[in-house]
C-alpha cells in the first residue's frame, strides 16, 4: 500500500476497532431502496463479484444473499479485513476471500475475472492518478459487459469548503478529513465514460446524514 494513504488506514483501523457487532446481514435490505435497486441489479445472473474498498465486507454479504456466488473485498484497513475474516464463517452462500491492502493487490487478479465490481465512496476517496488508475484495472479485470456499481460522496461547493473548514490539496482534491476527489457530475460522467457505458444515474438520500450521494451503474464499454 502506498504511503501516502497511511495516514488513511490508521483513521479506518480506529473506526473499526471500535465495532463490537460482526454479525452478517440476515436480508437484503440496506435501508435504502435506491441502493437496494442498484445491488439487485448489479447481482443479476452475476457469479463473481469484487469490492474495492469493501470495509468490514457488508455489500459482499449483501450480494451473496442475492445469489452471487464467488467473492472478493480488497481494503487498505488490516482490522476491517480481519473482522470481515471473522464475519464470512457465519455463512455458507458462497466463497470469500478478504485481502488487506490497495491499488497495488489489483495488478494480482488477471483480466476478465470478474463478473461486478463495487466501489462504494472509494473512487472519489483516492488522489485522482491512483483513481484514474483503478478504473483502468477494474475495466480489465472485468468480463465482458461486466458491471460495476459506483457510489460517489456529494459534490462540495466553495462556500461549503469554507464553513466546514475543509482544505484543498491541489486543485479539486480536498483534505476533508480524509481525501476527496472533488468532481461535478457531468465531470465524473466524463471520466467513467472513458472504458464504461452509464447504464444509469441516481442520486440517493440520506436522511440520518441530510445529504445526497450519487450514483452510477456502469457496464464495460464494448468499444
Amino acid at each position: 500500500m502506498s504511503e501516502k494513504y497511511e495516514e488513511i488506514r490508521v483513521q479506518e483501523n480506529a473506526i473499526y476497532e471500535a465495532i463490537e457487532q460482526i454479525s452478517i446481514p440476515a436480508a437484503k435490505s440496506t435501508g435504502n431502496d435506491v441502493f437496494d435497486r442498484a445491488l439487485d441489479w448489479l447481482c443479476q445472473d452475476t457469479e463473481a463479484v469484487l469490492d474495492f474498498g469493501c470495509g468490514h465486507g457488508t455489500l459482499i454479504f449483501l450480494c451473496s444473499i442475492r445469489g452471487t456466488k464467488n467473492h472478493t473485498g480488497i481494503d487498505i484497513s488490516d482490522i476491517a479485513i480481519r473482522i470481515a475474516e471473522k464475519r464470512k464463517l457465519s455463512t455458507s452462500n458462497g466463497t470469500f476471500a478478504f485481502i488487506d491492502g490497495g491499488l497495488e493487490k489489483l495488478s494480482d487478479i488477471q483480466d476478465s475475472t470478474f463478473d461486478a465490481v463495487i466501489l462504494s465512496n472509494v473512487v472519489d476517496n483516492l488522489y485522482p492518478e491512483d483513481a484514474r488508475s483503478l478504473l483502468l484495472h477494474i475495466n480489465r479485470i472485468l468480463k465482458t459487459s461486466g458491471k460495476v456499481l459506483v457510489k460517489l460522496n456529494p459534490y462540495i461547493t466553495k462556500e461549503q469548503m469554507e464553513e466546514w473548514g475543509i482544505t484543498v490539496i491541489k486543485d479539486n482534491l480536498l483534505n476533508d478529513g480524509f481525501y476527496l476527489w472533488n468532481n461535478t457530475t457531468e465531470e465524473w460522467r466524463d471520466i467513467l465514460s472513458a472504458g464504461f457505458e452509464i447504464t444509469d444515474y441516481q442520486e440517493i438520500y440520506y436522511p440520518e446524514h441530510d445529504m445526497y450521494n450519487r450514483l452510477f451503474l456502469l457496464t464495460k464499454s464494448s468499444k
